[in-house]
C-alpha cells in the first residue's frame, strides 16, 4: 500500500509521484474552472485557477499519498448551491479520470521509466477518481450529495463529518479491504478501455 514500495525503482517512483501530484492539481483546476464559469469568485481570488503548486497542495495530503497511495489537495473554495454545486464537486473525480486517460495514452509511446511510471500513475488516478465519488465527507461525492440532497441527507453527512479525519480514514480502509473501492476502480478501468478502443488504440 502506498508509493514507498516503488522506491526499489527510484526513477519510476519519481515519475509516479510527480504525476500523482499533477493529478491532484488537475482535480482542483477542473473544479475551479467550472466554479469560475458559474460566477464563483473565490477560486480565482485564491489562485486555484493557476498552476502554482502552493495554492493547490496540502502537505498532509502528500504524506498520505506516499503512505496510502491516496492523497488530497487543498479544498477549492466554492459554496454554490444545488445542481451547480454538485457539478462543481463532481468535476474533481472527472479531473482524476482525465489524468488517468492521458497517462494511459502517453504510456503507449514513452520508454522506461516514463511508460512504467505512467501506467502506475494511471492506477493511482483511477483509485482517486473512485474514492472521491463516495458520499463520505470531505470527498467530492459528499459535497455533490450535500448540494442537491434533502435535509435528512445533509444531516447524515454532517454526522459523518463530525468524526473528522479519523472517521474518514477508517471508512477509507474499510472500503479498500472489503473490495468496494476495487470494484469501482475496475468499472472505471473498463470505461477507460472502452474509450481507448473507440479511438482505435
Amino acid at each position: 500500500m502506498g508509493l514507498f514500495p516503488l522506491l526499489t525503482d527510484p526513477p519510476v517512483f519519481l515519475v509516479v509521484f510527480a504525476l500523482a501530484v499533477f493529478g491532484l492539481l488537475l482535480h482542483n483546476l477542473f473544479q475551479a474552472w467550472l466554479a469560475d464559469r458559474y460566477g464563483e469568485t473565490a477560486p480565482r481570488r485564491y489562485g486555484f485557477l493557476s498552476l502554482d503548486l502552493r495554492a493547490h497542495l496540502e502537505p498532509l495530503g502528500l504524506v498520505f499519498l506516499l503512505l496510502l497511495g491516496f492523497g488530497w489537495p487543498k479544498e477549492v473554495p466554492s459554496r454554490l448551491p444545488g445542481r451547480k454545486g454538485a457539478l462543481v464537486a463532481l468535476m474533481g473525480p472527472l479531473g482524476f479520470f482525465v489524468a488517468a486517460f492521458l497517462y494511459g495514452l502517453l504510456a503507449r509511446f514513452l520508454p522506461y521509466p516514463f511508460g512504467e511510471g505512467l501506467l502506475l500513475a494511471q492506477r493511482v488516478m483511477l483509485l482517486h477518481a473512485a474514492i472521491y465519488l463516495f458520499p463520505v465527507p470531505p470527498l467530492d461525492g459528499a459535497k455533490a450529495l450535500y448540494a442537491v440532497g434533502g435535509l435528512e441527507a445533509r444531516r447524515f453527512l454532517e454526522r459523518l463529518a463530525s468524526y473528522g479525519p479519523l472517521g474518514f480514514i477508517v471508512i477509507f480502509l474499510v472500503l479498500s479491504f472489503t473490495g468496494v473501492t476495487g470494484a469501482v476502480v475496475q468499472g472505471l478501468s473498463g470505461l477507460l478501455a472502452s474509450l481507448y478502443r473507440a479511438l482505435g488504440l
